[in-house]
């Protein structure tokens, strides 16, 4: 039943979510890169390309093929919390968490969509749910949550303390604890190998270097042409977990505020209360609270493993009250239940990363405008994936250095979009209002102009190199011509 109303909950989700991530950007391209047999270099982990792959080969639609990989895993992801409760509160009990799993906005939302999350969370609570029952396919399915998203080797360190404990009391097995080890170093070791290959280091992610405190500034985290003086030296882990300790503050009242809106006041108070009732491994994913309070980059999703824990540990308050606190407990999780998809109705029918529907036309465009391998400058590589052209990040340099950098490395295009350049990149906004300016630039030629609204227009600039001279055809353009915001 729950798997049912997921279905149906993520089918509704996938009509408001048709475009590329800045990350599926990335997923997409790592698996189109294996499929080729190409090497790639990457920070991020190859679970997910490496589900995604086979699922391009056959549909060769490169957002439809990560989509449906999240929108399956989405939709299986009660299953698992079920049968994780089951254990704890009996069947009956177990389908409130599965159910208000499968009702969730935001775990709906990021089932329609090119990330990992939805991957992620079903191998790892199909681990959980697997502790009792195979100690080697739990081992297994936590080592693929690991090589999905490396923050599983939190839980899986957790499990491990779990497991010693165990030993020690003589509640499990020699063997059962090996098969548990065996399963999940099946998995981690060719990953660590893998990252190696590709990071020249020994690491268990090269995420880690992200550890330390977060930027006052994002121009300090923004790429540069070069840099103005010489790098420090590399800081080591102590180092950066000794800085991360500045996270700690900022950091508890961001996460405190983005549960609240993820799964409001009162299931926090019976999630809360099921902690301290003799709560188990269901628990074990909320230690990741301590990898996002280490790392400087906060954002809502990375607290999203932590909602099907939290569901369980509800459903365990409710179990053991009786009576007026059963039906406290009832109305509780009903009013929690509304408040969370009063909080989250909005972005359930908002594109992830906003209107993007200018950049696909752009893309399209370009697509049909440019030669293979011709290159793409912009700050989002959303233009680039669409037209299926290579991009490079746009460094973060005055003007004239910017422009001079694009022509000296022989890139093609540039792109100027409106809502990034009114924020990040100004120095190029001369480019998009001041038609004067445009005739000046000798180095650049309008040759598209896209967006229908103001916001998200943008332009598509093909970089003129020594000897070249413009064109002299108008801009091609589906809309009329920008205005600012």
């Amino acid at each position: 039943m729950a798997v049912l109303v997921a279905l149906i909950v993520r089918v509704f989700a996938w009509r408001h979510q048709p475009f590329i991530t800045v990350d599926g950007t990335e997923y997409v391209q790592f698996a189109q890169h294996m499929l080729a047999h190409e090497s790639y270099v990457s920070a991020g982990a190859p679970g997910y390309p490496l589900l995604i792959a086979p699922v391009l080969f056959l549909l060769h639609d490169r957002v439809l093929s990560g989509a449906v990989i999240s929108f399956l895993c989405g939709v299986l992801l009660p299953w698992p919390v079920w049968a994780l409760a089951r254990g704890r509160v009996g069947a009956a009990f177990a389908a409130l968490p599965a159910l208000a799993i499968a009702l969730h906005p935001a775990l709906a939302r990021y089932s329609a969509i090119v990330m990992s999350e939805s991957a992620f969370l079903l191998a790892l609570y199909g681990a959980l749910a697997l502790t009792e029952v195979s100690a080697l396919a739990a081992g297994a399915l936590l080592g693929a949550a690991y090589v999905i998203r490396p923050e599983a080797i939190l839980v899986a360190g957790v499990l491990a303390l779990r497991g010693a404990w165990r030993l020690a009391k003589r509640r499990a097995t020699v063997r059962h604890a090996l098969l548990g080890v065996a399963g999940f170093l099946a998995l981690m070791i060719p990953c660590v190998l893998w990252y190696h290959a590709t990071a020249g280091q020994w690491t268990v992610s090269p995420k880690l270097a992200g550890v330390g405190a977060a930027p006052s500034d994002w121009r300090t985290i923004e790429p540069r042409i070069t840099p103005t003086t010489a790098p420090p030296p590399a800081p080591t882990m102590t180092e950066r977990i000794l800085e991360a300790r500045n996270n700690l503050r900022p950091g508890v009242v961001r996460y405190t505020g983005w549960m609240v809106d993820l799964w409001s006041v009162p299931l926090l108070l019976l999630s809360l209360i099921g902690l301290t009732q003799g709560a188990g491994v269901e628990a074990a994913p909320l230690t990741q609270l301590i990898a996002l309070l280490a790392f400087g980059s906060m954002v809502p999703r990375f607290l999203l493993p932590m909602l099907p824990a939290m569901a369980v540990l509800a459903a365990l308050t409710a179990r053991r009250m009786r009576g007026k606190l059963a039906i406290a407990a009832t109305v509780l999780a009903a009013a929690g239940v509304a408040m969370f998809w009063k909080s989250g109705a909005r972005e359930f029918v908002t594109p992830y990363d906003g209107n993007m529907q200018p950049h696909v036309a752009a893309g399209l465009w370009l697509g049909q405008n440019s030669a293979p391998g011709e290159t793409v400058v912009d700050r989002k590589p959303f233009i680039a994936f669409y037209a299926g052209r290579h991009y490079v990040v746009m460094p973060d340099a005055p003007y004239d250095s910017l422009v001079s950098w694009a022509v000296r490395n022989r890139a093609r295009w540039l792109v100027v979009d409106q809502g990034e350049a009114a924020v990040f990149r100004q120095q190029l906004e001369p480019l998009l209002y001041d038609a004067e300016f445009r005739d000046r630039e000798t180095r650049l030629e309008l040759a598209y102009v896209g967006g229908r609204h103001k916001g998200y227009g943008v332009g598509l600039f093909r970089v003129l190199h020594p000897g070249e001279a413009r064109s002299g055809r108008p801009p091609a353009s589906e809309a009329s011509w920008l205005t600012r915001p």
